[in-house]
């Protein structure tokens, strides 16, 4: 086996290792995606009763909590693993 064949093969090698991983990421976002809630948002938190900013529901369509209960929530989803 030549040099450029074992050079050509890793070559290879890392473009096929390259396009797996974008797909798996492709994979990956998708599945976040369909866990975001879609739909209208909520005027009020659902935890708290505050008011969610405009620019809030306007940025994430279907939120349910202002930007506060949100980063509660996924912390206490990260510490308990679900």
């Amino acid at each position: 086996m030549a040099e450029n064949d074992f050079d050509f093969n890793n070559q290879e090698e890392a473009e096929i290792a390259q396009i797996l991983a974008l797909q798996m990421n492709d994979r990956a976002l998708a599945e976040h995606r369909a866990k975001m809630p879609t739909g209208p948002s909520l005027e009020e938190c659902d935890a708290c009763g505050a008011e969610i900013p405009e620019a809030r529901r306007i940025a994430a369509p279907g939120c349910t909590m202002c930007i506060t209960c949100q980063e509660i929530s996924e912390k206490r989803k990260r510490i308990n693993g679900f």
